[in-house]
């Protein structure tokens, strides 16, 4: 049977993970209350819709990994308060349930991250081709 604190000790971790996307999606939110607060060109209205795309994945992955750190919490107070004697594993089982939202949350970040990439990139090539027209 696992200790009931093992859970708990993850959980900082995920608080990092929390405070990190909370950062992101902040400033995400701001670029796009920028780029929305005054009338967009095209290429500003497609670039506004990227991102808005991106603030619901980091919305999602932030969403995960509050739950994942209920799990956690849920997991080890199971852990400390059911006798060892139960048939049941539920603490292991919530447990890995966390640990699934986070790495699926893992996963969601780094889509994010790959596609804030591409809208850089494509900023950055419709700034140089404006600059040379």
């Amino acid at each position: 049977m696992m200790e009931w604190y093992i859970p708990i000790t993850i959980l900082p971790a995920v608080g990092m993970l929390i405070l990190s996307t909370t950062g992101q999606m902040m400033a995400l939110s701001n670029e796009i209350a920028g780029l929305l607060g005054v009338k967009c060109t095209p290429f500003q209205h497609e670039v506004s819709d990227l991102k808005i795309v991106q603030l619901n994945r980091l919305t999602r992955a932030a969403a995960l990994l509050y739950v994942s750190a209920a799990c956690f919490v849920l997991s080890g107070i199971l852990g400390a308060i059911l006798p060892e004697n139960i048939t049941i594993m539920l603490p292991n089982y919530v447990l890995v349930f966390g640990v699934i939202l986070v790495l699926i949350a893992l996963v969601l970040l780094m889509n994010y991250g790959f596609h804030a990439i591409s809208i850089r990139k494509m900023q950055h090539k419709h700034n140089h081709e404006m600059r040379e027209g």
